[in-house]
């Protein structure tokens, strides 16, 4: 087994060294912190030259294990290897080094192995030879509550050494206690600093000596739960690239969060489902969630409410056994809803004439009014937010419940209709226009692509991320798109004609009685994903018109990239003082795979789902190809055709490069989601919502997407 000899200086590491798969998770990460600037105690990795190293250090000496499975996101061998603390001679220090290396042989450590699938073979392991600390204060800090999953640092320490309360074998000293208030405020700063260096909540072990802080060791918080005062959390449809696919910006946020409180509270109240309002949505590890328990307990009123139907159409996995809430169907439960039937009937007719008047010319007229960007452009950004940008996002929320509704109503009516069938075939749909101008740009030869950044301006890489370039700013990627489409046949798109055929069966398969009721029912819903949609191209072009006003504003006030980090009311009144704390938690998730829901019953493990590689068939068919995993749309532009693409989500700035693709898996989405909505146009197979895909399925693997029973397999 390869080992390294290499003696390694005490102040840095060469950056080509700098890897747990060289040095193992502790020492790298050690190493990594020591160079960022942080206190890290005098150290060596595995030297050559071992007394040299004691007598550089001076004693007394600790010896760590250093292995490179040590310390990950996906396992942890905690308490699997060795340490060895306060040596006091060069002999002892020898043993020590030697103990740690066979601690790769240990029973306990082949079983853990065995357990997690990892192959003890491929374990390597280095020593860390440390100058021991003799501290006041020693202990470990969370810098996220693991207990409730509050955004707070929870610091537990002891007098002297803190390897026995981290062990387990001591109490930690109580809250109050003046040595550990002394230094709180310092542990608190050293916690968060080291977590948004990382992105993500980190668990931390540290030592006061001489009233600075230490840092022993830093690993990823892998297990969070939730308490019941939190209530319950999702960021169901957020997450399927929209504002939670990624961390959020204040901006970004403080515009959803205007219109969403409003829409979800009001639609509720409309139905006759809500008496008081309830906080529609809010921010956890610097993602949008909206609230599940509030929007649950109203649906609860509706007779044959189920909770586990409602989830799995989101595609929230259920934490409870059976079907969870439900409500059973009774001829009082079912008088106490005429009101909400009617008025919910009444809401989809308002909804429906309202887009399609401003579909039809309704929203250019109003958005005519903001170009140029006049002189007094701060007055003007308020007026657009308040008035214009919330009539348009209001009604676009408005569509997608619209949409939501008319496709349960319909699968209740008819539970064994095929959904993705039924719903393929639709009207033209807006985003598939840039499609078709770049795909005749590219048969005539044309290299100009000036003609696609006039019209689709308002398309981005990342729609919803108004801190990314528009398509008018973005002329290099569009040029690529074009690239992409050169010398390619044109795909195959879905089949109206298969359409058609699967709703004449099903039509002619149910009680005569009940046709007109499914011909109803299908078209009302067929509209609504259709309008959804449109609509929300309407949204993407507002945000091009909020781009465009805020950088005008940033410019004026020399803001730059600032501005994005304050909310529209911050902006209004020109109020700085968040900017950076705003941008501290933004760093500070960056990188973290934060949980889709949250409460009680949910808990966040940063581990490997043990069950098979199964999510919702969104787009009917089978396909075997090679699996190509991306998680950005510019990786997604060097996908060969014919592959099956592995990403964590797709939005509308996707729509261009899924034309290439033979199917799709995702991590994200379900029935009513963009991707599941396009690849049905193209007439490609989609699978959706499948658990942590980019990592569980490797790249270039032959696979096989069986999208009509829901699943994905690697062939062998």
């Amino acid at each position: 087994m390869h080992r390294h000899t290499e003696t390694l200086p005490i102040d840095g590491l060469p950056e080509t060294l700098h890897s747990s798969q060289r040095l193992g998770g502790k020492a790298a990460m050690l190493l990594e912190l020591q160079q960022a600037g942080f206190r890290v105690p005098e150290l060596y990795v595995s030297p050559s030259d071992l007394p040299g190293a004691v007598r550089e250090l001076g004693f007394p000496i600790a010896v760590r294990s250093s292995a490179t499975v040590e310390d990950g996101s996906d396992s942890s061998f905690a308490g699997q290897f060795r340490s060895f603390l306060g040596l006091n001679t060069l002999e002892d220090v020898r043993e020590a080094v030697a103990a740690c290396r066979e601690s790769v042989e240990a029973p306990s450590v082949i079983e853990y192995c065995r357990e997690h699938g990892i192959d003890p073979l491929t374990i390597g392991m280095e020593v860390i030879v440390q100058r021991m600390l003799e501290p006041e204060l020693a202990g470990v800090a969370f810098s996220v509550n693991p207990i409730t999953g509050a955004d707070e640092v929870v610091i537990e320490a002891c007098n002297g050494i803190g390897d026995a309360l981290v062990a387990g074998r001591a109490r930690p000293i109580p809250a109050g206690d003046p040595l550990l208030e002394r230094y709180r405020p310092p542990i608190k700063r050293t916690v968060r600093r080291i977590q948004r260096h990382f992105g993500a909540p980190q668990d931390v072990e540290f030592a006061v000596e001489h009233g600075m802080v230490y840092v022993l060791q830093a690993r990823p918080i892998t297990r969070i739960t939730f308490g019941p005062e939190m209530g319950e959390w999702t960021n169901a449809d957020f997450r399927d690239g929209g504002v939670s696919s990624t961390v959020c910006t204040p901006l970004m946020w403080s515009l959803y969060d205007l219109v969403w409180q409003r829409a979800l509270n009001g639609f509720c109240r409309e139905l006759r489902l809500l008496d008081n309002d309830f906080q529609a949505g809010r921010m956890f590890f610097g993602r949008p969630y909206w609230n599940l328990g509030a929007v649950k307990k109203c649906l609860a009123k509706l007779p044959g409410f189920v909770e586990r139907e409602f989830d799995q159409d989101l595609s929230i996995a259920p934490q409870y056994e059976g079907d969870g809430i439900t409500t059973s169907v009774t001829l009082r439960g079912i008088i106490k809803t005429v009101p909400t039937a009617v008025a919910l009937l009444r809401f989809f007719r308002r909804q429906e004439v309202f887009d399609r008047r401003f579909l039809s010319g309704g929203f250019d007229s109003l958005a005519s009014r903001w170009e140029p960007v006049p002189n007094d452009v701060e007055s003007a950004f308020r007026v657009l937010i308040e008035r214009d940008y919330y009539l348009t996002e209001l009604n676009y929320f408005h569509t997608i419940y619209c949409a939501v509704l008319a496709k349960q109503l319909f699968l209740e009516a008819f539970p064994e209709a095929e959904y993705p069938a039924l719903v393929q075939c639709l009207p033209e749909l807006r985003h598939m226009a840039p499609i078709h101008t770049l795909r005749r740009l590219a048969v005539q030869g044309e290299s100009d692509v000036t003609p696609v950044l006039e019209q689709f301006r308002h398309h981005s890489r990342r729609e919803l991320d108004l801190r990314a370039p528009r398509w008018d700013e973005d002329r290099e990627f569009v040029e690529q798109l074009l690239e992409s489409f050169r010398n390619v046949p044109k795909p195959s798109e879905g089949s109206c004609a298969a359409y058609e055929k699967v709703r004449t069966d099903t039509r002619a398969a149910i009680a005569r009685h009940r046709r007109r009721a499914f011909d109803k029912k299908l078209d009302r819903m067929r509209r609504f994903v259709w309008l959804r949609e449109e609509m929300r191209d309407l949204s993407s072009r507002m945000y091009y018109l909020i781009r465009k006003y805020v950088l005008e504003i940033a410019d004026r006030r020399g803001l730059g990239d600032d501005i994005f980090f304050m909310t529209y009311s911050e902006i209004i009144a020109d109020d700085r003082s968040n900017i950076e704390r705003n941008r501290e938690i933004y760093d500070s998730y960056r990188n973290f795979a934060a949980p889709n829901e949250i409460g009680a019953r949910f808990s966040y493990a940063d581990d490997t789902p043990a069950e098979g590689l199964t999510g919702i068939g969104a787009s009917r068919g089978r396909v075997t190809g090679p699996a190509r995993v991306v998680r950005t749309v510019e990786e997604a532009l060097t996908v060969e055709r014919g592959s099956v693409m592995i990403c964590p989500f797709t939005d509308p700035g996707w729509t261009p490069v899924l034309e290439r693709v033979a199917a799709v898996v995702t991590e994200t989405g379900g029935m009513l989601s963009h991707a599941a909505i396009i690849c049905r146009e193209y007439g490609i197979p989609a699978v959706l919502g499948v658990e942590r895909a980019t990592t569980r399925i490797p790249d270039s693997r032959k696979i096989l997407v069986d999208a009509d029973k829901g699943y994905v397999s690697v062939v062998e």
